[in-house]
């Protein structure tokens, strides 16, 4: 009973110090808002991770997963404009509420950043450019 209080803490206590800011919409996917915790941007050198929180108006489905909000740390390249996601925990409701459906923290492949794209927006402001 103590470690799930403590873990259930843990989980509380990291959710509510995120400090989601809006950095843009698109009508992808059905409809989503992605926000940024700007507390978590990390730079070195000339990468960059932050994490964010994708939004979805329309209730999204993926490897027989259901859900509505999705949490994704990504790390960008900020000299060579490319990012990769290295972990990403799937939410039933909106605003990473109601139950974690799944959760993945593997690095992924380099991506390139298209120009003019949502991952544009993010790479800017992880990169501060």
């Amino acid at each position: 009973m103590r470690i799930f209080l403590v873990l259930t803490l843990t989980l509380i206590s990291t959710s509510a110090a995120a400090e989601w800011s809006k950095i843009g919409e698109s009508a992808l996917k059905g409809g989503y808002t992605v926000y940024a915790d700007t507390t978590t941007i990390l730079n070195t050198s000339n990468r960059a991770k932050m994490w964010l929180l994708f939004d979805y108006q329309t209730l999204q489905k993926a490897s027989g997963a259901e859900f509505l909000s999705e949490k994704i740390r990504r790390e960008y390249d900020c000299n060579e404009k490319q990012m990769r996601r290295l972990a990403f925990s799937l939410y039933s409701l909106n605003k990473e509420h109601g139950d974690l459906i799944r959760s993945y923290n593997q690095p992924q492949k380099w991506e390139p950043v298209k120009p003019d794209s949502m991952e544009e927006a993010e790479l800017k402001l992880a990169c501060k450019v």
